[in-house]
């Protein structure tokens, strides 16, 4: 919060004293508190870095070292970072803002002269921003006014969550716009191995690819495998019967957890490794999770899903949730490693029992089912002149 007001003031400050210029051809990316590059600005930025040639994309990225490493893969001229003033008068010289959370700068009023995206970052399955449960009135005050004032636009994937959105962000419903994921255009894409081949150099000799990802909970460590008949050896030796492997995907905060689970099939798969699962999302045969809208993704796949919500009441009585679960889930749900490993079996036998279910689904979360980035391109670019015209 202390970076976030540091921000605010510094920001102010350079609106106060220096003269600059709102350049239609600049346009800045951010994430999450300006320190990831992530999300759906991730892949809006490398959108616009290959195709739209007439446009100048920044990244605002404040960790150091993270900067250096995209500025080595992409080239130093296009991240930046609103630590200093040249950094901040670069993003107040944007026409065009588009974030996956928060702004890339703090203020009032910043979205009068521009036209500020928030490209969310995935399906509002959980609760959300101003509906999140533990949001208190000062809070609400502050998320308002800093951020849901500002944005000219807020993305989503379905016309079925345009009021969910506008009522978690408090907006008119004309600033909810159904423009798909950015991130989602790379599961239309051939597959690419080649990432994960770096932890698993014999990937390509495994039938059946398994990805966990379980939702992070603040409050307690999360239970991989949460059966009481959970058997290491036992998976260990289906799994390899079956020729499959799994891998595990926790929030880094939660890599130590998973040692004890780790065998020869069952294998990490954590933010060290592969930064941004997305880029090999389609490689996966099956997914497993619990309340993680990474499932919705997935959905746009046509693969089977295992979920496992063994403490569904306690995690959705703390978040909340925007659905009735069961009713949005469609896929197995075992209660023990017998009917775990029942589950999997079933789906390897290729009977696929939930697949109408799975489109049924699809098709309330997901009216985008192609790639999206030069669409939400063409509008803003249509909108930039609108503007101009005004």
């Amino acid at each position: 919060m202390l970076g976030k007001l540091l921000n605010l003031i510094k920001t102010q400050i350079c609106r106060v004293i220096f003269d600059y210029k709102i350049e239609d051809d600049i346009w800045i990316f951010s994430s999450i508190d300006n320190e990831k590059f992530n999300y759906n600005s991730k892949y809006m930025f490398e959108y616009v870095l290959s195709y739209e040639h007439n446009i100048k994309p920044y990244y605002v990225i404040n960790d150091d070292m993270l900067r250096k490493q995209m500025q080595e893969r992409y080239g130093d001229e296009y991240f930046i970072n609103t630590k200093d003033i040249n950094g901040i008068l670069k993003v107040l010289s944007a026409r065009v803002w588009l974030t996956s959370a928060g702004l890339p700068l703090y203020g009032f009023g910043l979205g009068k002269r521009r036209i500020i995206v928030n490209l969310w970052h995935g399906v509002p399955l959980k609760r959300i921003a101003l509906m999140e449960n533990n949001y208190g009135i000062i809070k609400k005050i502050y998320f308002k006014s800093i951020f849901s004032n500002n944005y000219r636009y807020i993305s989503t994937t379905s016309n079925k969550l345009i009021t969910i959105m506008k009522n978690s962000f408090g907006v008119n419903e004309n600033k909810i716009k159904v423009w798909g994921q950015p991130r989602n255009d790379i599961l239309f894409r051939k597959q690419n191995k080649k990432i994960i081949q770096s932890l698993c150099p014999d990937i390509n000799k495994y039938e059946r690819i398994i990805l966990y990802a379980p939702t992070y909970r603040e409050y307690k460590d999360t239970l991989l495998f949460p059966f009481d008949d959970y058997n290491k050896n036992e998976l260990n030796v289906f799994l390899e019967n079956n020729n499959a492997i799994v891998f595990i995907r926790t929030h880094i905060a939660e890599t130590a957890n998973i040692c004890k689970y780790i065998d020869d099939r069952v294998r990490v798969l954590d933010e060290e490794i592969v930064d941004d699962v997305m880029e090999i999302l389609n490689i996966f045969d099956i997914l497993i999770t619990d309340y993680s809208s990474i499932y919705i993704d997935y959905l746009l796949l046509e693969k089977p899903i295992v979920f496992l919500p063994y403490d569904k009441e306690e995690y959705l009585t703390k978040r909340g949730i925007n659905f009735e679960y069961d009713k949005v889930t469609p896929g197995y749900k075992p209660k023990s490693m017998k009917e775990f490993l029942e589950s999997l079996n079933t789906i390897f036998e290729n009977k696929d029992i939930f697949e109408q279910e799975r489109k049924l689904i699809n098709s309330i979360f997901n009216d985008i089912k192609e790639p999206c980035s030069e669409k939400i391109c063409s509008y803003i670019k249509n909108d930039i002149g609108e503007l101009g015209k005004k």
